[in-house]
């Protein structure tokens, strides 16, 4: 399954006669599939949840709070975590939504992790990640741009919703120029 064969099976739901080669081909339908397309797909990834869209991601800490505070030793936004949380993580790039982190196993496994506290913030455009684990393991909806992984049920969902979107730019606006040539003939 590629993008193009995706894009046309939208087309042809909403009854549109052209179908596209490929998304960057130029055509009214192409350039309307290449705007709607990573939109939709990270939209629907986020609503749906697919399995293959959740993974595990190991994560650093960015930042680390000291053991201690006194007089001597402050607490400032450049190199310490906001407070009560001991430890700040970037998170992935293509994460879509963190779901829960847990701790990682050093020596045993473990079988049934807890999900512990955390909270995602945005620093100076970048999300980033409060916990108090020193290496926890992120759980999250990742943005899978690879088509041949992805499910039937989400392909079919995908084909819908873009159908949905292309509707009023391609069917509707057809109709509209339509009228407007047979208003004003040449």
């Amino acid at each position: 399954m590629t993008i193009e064969a995706i894009c046309n099976q939208a087309l042809d739901l909403i009854g549109y006669k052209r179908h596209i080669g490929s998304v960057w081909d130029g055509s009214p339908a192409a350039r309307v599939a290449l705007n709607a397309w990573g939109d939709t797909r990270d939209t629907l990834l986020m609503a749906m949840r697919p399995d293959f869209s959740i993974w595990d991601d190991p994560l650093t800490p960015w930042k680390t709070a000291p053991p201690y505070y006194d007089d001597i030793r402050v607490w400032t936004s450049d190199t310490d975590p906001d407070l009560p949380w001991r430890y700040e993580y970037i998170l992935p790039t293509d994460c879509l939504v963190p779901l829960a982190i847990k701790p990682r196993p050093h020596y045993l496994p473990i079988w049934r992790p807890l999900p512990m506290r955390f909270r995602v913030k945005d620093a100076h455009g970048t999300s980033v990640l409060l916990g108090d684990d020193p290496a926890p393991i992120l759980t999250s909806v990742h943005s899978v741009i690879a088509v041949d992984l992805w499910h039937n049920d989400f392909i079919e969902g995908m084909v819908r919703v873009l159908a949905n979107k292309f509707a009023p730019a391609l069917v509707h606006g057809a109709v509209e120029k339509e009228k407007s040539d047979a208003d004003n003939p040449r």
